[in-house]
């Protein structure tokens, strides 16, 4: 490594998923205000830990609801067992990362809804809850490191996509002032930037989340139109199936009704939800200049062959060129950005 390397400020970004964890090193260039990655990123799977187990269940989301809502949690053996594993890992991947750089700052996004300090999961629909999770994470990083890192809080990881997508030298909302941005994935990351400034949608009262936004079918946005929520649909009705996105995918090909039918509904919900955005655009008497498709998603309809990116361009007769984002490494972006703009 040469030396002028060592002598930057480093930043290194972790992204949280389901089942692995991915570190970018990033650094940020004070001219064009830009993060920038630097060399591969690297995946650890959970997998890999002793703690994981691959047969772990979820709790059932009205219970972590209500007992995120009562403030009083009941956490398994078996819970805090695979949040362990979750644990290990980032710290396995943080010792990994760290070797021969100047790293300075940890940023770390994550899936599921945090606690009010931002320093845990307080509720997580694919994965443990841990509301302790940044303090189990900083005693073990001090174990290994003493006091030479930390990780201040939990950065939402759906904000973290849009503004690796916009704060970044790879991003594709770059020069972007009005801009719709939809990370597909186990869910769905929303993005919105209006006259250049990324809008928090969690605090804003007149947007929904694909969570929360109903179709006339009475489903919501992301079961229709994320991967997670396509799966769980055919997992249901294609019991010998694998149970694999480019299975549906192959399945739609083949003209199978079940995998058809899946995809029109993908396909009508993406509709809707442009539909709703460009509406919200147009009340503040502007219109977003592109579409920005991210994530696993963006990957898969990033073939042009793809079913669902057909029946999209059939649908969609809009007038805002949609673009696919290929690069999975996005949101550790936005976490390094984030952790930058956390120490300005």
């Amino acid at each position: 490594i040469n030396i002028t390397f060592m002598s930057k400020t480093l930043f290194l970004g972790l992204d949280g998923g389901a089942t692995k964890i991915l570190a970018q090193i990033c650094e940020f260039d004070l001219e064009s205000s830009l993060i920038t990655p630097i060399g591969k990123q690297i995946e650890f799977s959970y997998g890999e830990s002793s703690n994981f187990d691959p047969t772990f269940k979820p709790t059932e989301l009205l219970k972590q609801q209500k007992e995120s809502k009562n403030n009083i949690f009941n956490f398994s053996k078996k819970e805090i067992k695979q949040s362990s594993s979750i644990i290990d890992t980032i710290v396995k991947i943080i010792l990994s990362s760290i070797k021969n750089t100047k790293i300075t700052q940890i940023g770390l996004c994550f899936p599921g809804i945090k606690t009010t300090n931002l320093d845990g999961i307080s509720i997580m629909v694919n994965g443990p809850r841990n509301i302790d999770m940044l303090n189990e994470l900083n005693q073990k990083i001090k174990s290994k490191l003493g006091n030479k890192l930390s990780i201040k809080m939990i950065y939402d990881d759906s904000e973290c996509c849009v503004i690796g997508e916009k704060k970044s030298s790879v991003g594709k909302l770059m020069n972007c002032k009005n801009a719709i941005y939809i990370g597909g994935g186990t869910g769905i990351a929303d993005g919105l930037i209006l006259n250049d400034k990324i809008i928090d949608l969690k605090n804003h009262s007149e947007i929904k989340r694909s969570w929360e936004l109903i179709m006339h079918n009475g489903e919501t946005i992301e079961k229709c139109l994320s991967l997670g929520g396509m799966l769980s649909k055919w997992g249901k009705m294609k019991k010998d199936s694998p149970l694999n996105i480019l299975s549906l995918f192959e399945n739609a090909m083949l003209d199978d009704n079940i995998a058809n039918d899946i995809l029109d509904k993908a396909a009508n919900a993406f509709t809707f939800l442009i539909k709703d955005r460009t509406d919200f655009f147009y009340s503040k008497n502007t219109k977003p200049e592109k579409i920005v498709i991210g994530q696993r998603l963006g990957l898969l309809l990033s073939n042009k062959n793809n079913p669902l990116l057909k029946l999209i361009s059939k649908n969609y007769n809009g007038h805002i060129p949609i673009e696919t984002s290929t690069d999975r490494r996005t949101a550790a972006i936005g976490a390094a950005y984030k952790a930058y703009e956390n120490i300005k």
